[in-house]
């Protein structure tokens, strides 16, 4: 009967508290005295004397406040061990104290279907817990794989109508996609005429990123933006003759200087020297 080991634990607090405290988890309590420990482990019996007198509601709202509480300062793997620790020298009471093998069973079946509710629940909230953590490291790792996208690919608008996209360092399907994407949004927004690419950089060019710039070049022109090569190495020049990309639309010059004087010279304009 409930009111037996409610009665058995209140009696007992002490001894129970004592043996606790022999406990690993009793003994291992970082960054607190023996005595804060034993004021924690006295806590604790008294908030199983309480939980014990509740009826099944007020129980699994108390639990899974208590175990929220718990999982803010402790990991769940040690709480875990405290929790088995306290039924298990609590069942040592009981089984010390009770002659009777009647009124022990009792007490030791209410004790243990209290330990069961405070395990699922603790398992349940640690797994809820882990959940969250991962979905925030997750969108954590997409923030940053933007960010990094956004800074590998910098386009800069150098004139009215005329656009610069620098790519560096390794292209691959994923990031020739982004670049495209970002590209042809800032056509559309800057009403570009002209989009220098630059491909200085490019350590290494494959089919499938051949294929990515020219359908980048195709959907530029049907922005009404014409696309400008620059930078062509002898080796990604050798890929590109390999891989048969057609380039015999797309204007192609040695380096970005050239690209530049070239565009503003479709718009009627010059660099000149100051006098």
């Amino acid at each position: 009967m409930p009111s037996r080991l409610i009665e058995l634990l209140t009696t007992h607090k002490e001894q129970i508290a004592d043996r606790l405290m022999e406990t690993p988890s009793g003994t291992q309590a970082a960054g607190q005295t023996a005595e804060e420990k034993r004021t924690s482990v006295l806590a604790n019996i008294d908030s199983i004397i309480g939980m014990v007198q509740q009826g099944p509601d007020l129980l699994e709202q108390t639990l899974e406040e208590l175990a929220r509480s718990q999982l803010e300062e402790a990991d769940s793997g040690d709480i875990l061990v405290a929790l088995d620790a306290e039924r298990t020298v609590i069942s040592q009471v009981i089984k010390s104290t009770n002659p009777e093998a009647l009124n022990a069973l009792e007490m030791l079946e209410v004790l243990e279907r209290l330990h069961e509710q405070r395990l699922r629940t603790m398992l349940s909230l640690a797994y809820q817990h882990m959940v969250e953590q991962f979905q925030k490291a997750a969108g954590d790792r997409m923030v940053l794989r933007a960010a990094v996208q956004e800074l590998s690919t910098p386009i800069i608008p150098v004139y009215s109508g005329v656009l610069v996209l620098p790519l560096i360092g390794q292209m691959d399907s994923r990031r020739a996609q982004s670049v495209t994407e970002s590209l042809l949004e800032a056509i559309a927004e800057e009403q570009a005429e002209l989009v220098i690419i630059d491909i200085t950089g490019i350590i290494a060019i494959d089919t499938s990123v051949a294929n990515h710039l020219m359908k980048t070049a195709r959907a530029a022109s049907l922005l009404g933006s014409q696309v400008i090569l620059v930078g062509i190495s002898a080796e990604v020049a050798q890929t590109l003759i390999f891989l048969g990309v057609d380039l015999e639309n797309i204007v192609t010059l040695g380096d970005l200087q050239s690209g530049i004087e070239y565009a503003l010279e479709r718009q009627g304009l010059a660099i000149m020297p100051k006098s």
